[in-house]
């Protein structure tokens, strides 16, 4: 028996018909559902972000907020038009997951798997619904471990020079993916695949990465490293540890745990993929990494399309009924994985399935603006020209600078993350307050009344729902005055 299985058709150029299928109707539905809902409170702030462009944020990289620019100017503002470019990402995923299972030997069926298991899994779909650097880190970290798989098959060593520039933009992007090469590097260098470290090959890809990443991290040095801030925030507001494991299993669409398991099992064990070990290796590095670090439960998932790609292997050589079984287990776990990442449920019936986390953040923000500017009419007339509205949050923030001119409203300030960065508002009368900005309006003026609550007409428990509204029509200090006491990075 050949040590691997159908390697010379793994090496034929052309991957099978139906991977670009399955990509494509990957990339059809999350266009189709992409005008759903509405913005992700994350999205209003890339959009904002991108009109602020630099070569980094308080928050993040300038990738992602550079594509969210390049989309407003190309297509416009709309939640359609900011969600094209990670549909594409999505099927590019897919692509290369079933690139992968056909390296490591696997034909027809161990493709078109790779590429359903891959697409249908929930945290892909979820991350392909929405513009976030979650989305171009899954693609980037799946296009470096793709390459990786063609370097250890004894591909050519130039291909490190893609690896190191894959790393570098997706340092651009998220600084998580340098962890990655840490991990793979060290792998590398303790498994048998550490002769492909030797040569100038991967020192050169180490400097294209450092080259291409140095301006992010130069801005962030400039500004005191403002993303450990937030990296200890979001420490502080883990999953839990017991959570973090139990995500995984809900991240893959519950099904797909199985293939996903025994691919992990045979990049460790298996003889016919021998040469692939350290990745395999870089996943258990990095679960138990994050998992004692408190990481979030998604930090791993950009390797998840590696171990579906070993996984349709072990489905390739089920029989007929049980390749039958897994098959209808496969469909029903992507089915139920499709209505909780996707918008397919009225906006009101999001709690059938829960699904009222990030889809919960996509809803209600006309309503909120539209709440927003009743105050601001409620002012007097003469006395609009110089009215401010503070915002507690930059989704708040980032909903009145993007929806808030159709109704007339001033530009938005806030102190949190790069907001703060954004400096105080220029306007100097009455504040209108959004969010849990009470304690801080009441600093500059002793007469700030509560006029509402936030609410949605959908009843989706997200993070606005029930937030209070404030006006201050003669504050007796400014904003500018205490600036440096409203930042919050978190």
């Amino acid at each position: 028996m050949a040590s691997r299985i159908d390697t010379d058709s793994a090496r034929r150029p052309g991957l099978v018909g139906p991977v670009w299928v399955v990509a494509g109707g990957v990339v059809v539905l999350l266009v189709t559902v992409s005008a759903r809902y509405g913005f992700h409170r994350d999205e209003l702030y890339f959009l904002v972000a991108g009109r602020h462009l630099d070569w980094g944020f308080v928050d993040q990289p300038p990738l992602t907020p550079l594509v969210a620019r390049l989309a407003e100017i190309i297509a416009g503002t709309s939640p359609s038009a900011l969600r094209v470019l990670p549909a594409l990402a999505i099927g590019g995923v897919v692509v290369a997951a079933a690139a992968m299972a056909r390296r490591f030997g696997g034909g027809r069926r161990a493709q078109v798997y790779a590429a359903v298991s891959t697409g249908g899994a929930g945290v892909v779909l979820a991350v392909g619904h929405l513009l976030s650097t979650a989305t171009f880190d899954v693609l980037l970290w799946t296009v470096a471990t793709w390459v990786l798989v063609g370097i250890l098959d004894d591909g050519d060593p130039r291909w490190w020079l893609v690896f190191g520039a894959t790393v570098g933009v997706g340092m651009q992007n998220k600084f998580l993916i340098g962890v990655f090469a840490v991990c793979v590097v060290l792998s590398l260098a303790l498994m048998s695949g550490r002769r492909v470290l030797r040569g100038w090959w991967p020192v050169s890809a180490g400097v294209v990465a450092v080259v291409i990443a140095a301006p992010t991290v130069w801005w962030q040095a400039r500004n005191g490293f403002p993303q450990l801030d937030v990296a200890r925030s979001l420490a502080e507001r883990s999953d839990g540890r017991v959570a973090f494991v139990l995500l995984q299993i809900g991240l893959l669409s519950i099904v797909l745990t199985v293939p996903a398991v025994v691919g992990l099992w045979r990049l460790l064990r298996s003889p016919s993929l021998a040469p692939w070990r350290p990745l395999g290796v870089t996943f258990v590095a990095l679960l138990v990494l994050f998992f004692v670090a408190g990481g979030k439960a998604y930090y791993v998932a950009p390797m998840y399309p590696v171990l579906l790609a070993a996984g349709a292997l072990w489905f390739e050589g089920l029989g007929r009924v049980s390749g039958r079984v897994m098959t209808a287990a496969t469909a029903a776990g992507i089915g139920v994985g499709m209505f909780v990442a996707l918008p397919l449920l009225p906006p009101s019936k999001m709690s059938t399935l829960d699904a009222t986390g990030e889809l919960g953040e996509t809803v209600g923000w006309p309503e909120l603006v539209d709440q927003v500017t009743a105050v601001y009419e409620s002012v007097p007339a003469d006395r609009r020209t110089d009215v401010v509205i503070f915002t507690g949050s930059y989704g708040e923030a980032g909903a009145i600078d993007v929806l808030g001119p159709r109704t007339g409203l001033p530009p938005a300030s806030s102190g949190h993350n790069s907001y703060w960065l954004w400096g105080p508002p220029a306007r100097h009368g009455a504040v209108i307050g959004v969010g849990d900005v009470g304690d801080v309006l009441r600093r500059i003026c002793s007469g700030t009344a509560e006029v509402g609550r936030i609410d949605n007409p959908y009843g989706v428990e997200n993070e606005e729902a029930g937030l209070p509204l404030f006006l201050c029509l003669d504050p007796e200090r400014q904003l500018s005055q205490i600036w440096d006491d409203v930042r919050h990075y978190n």
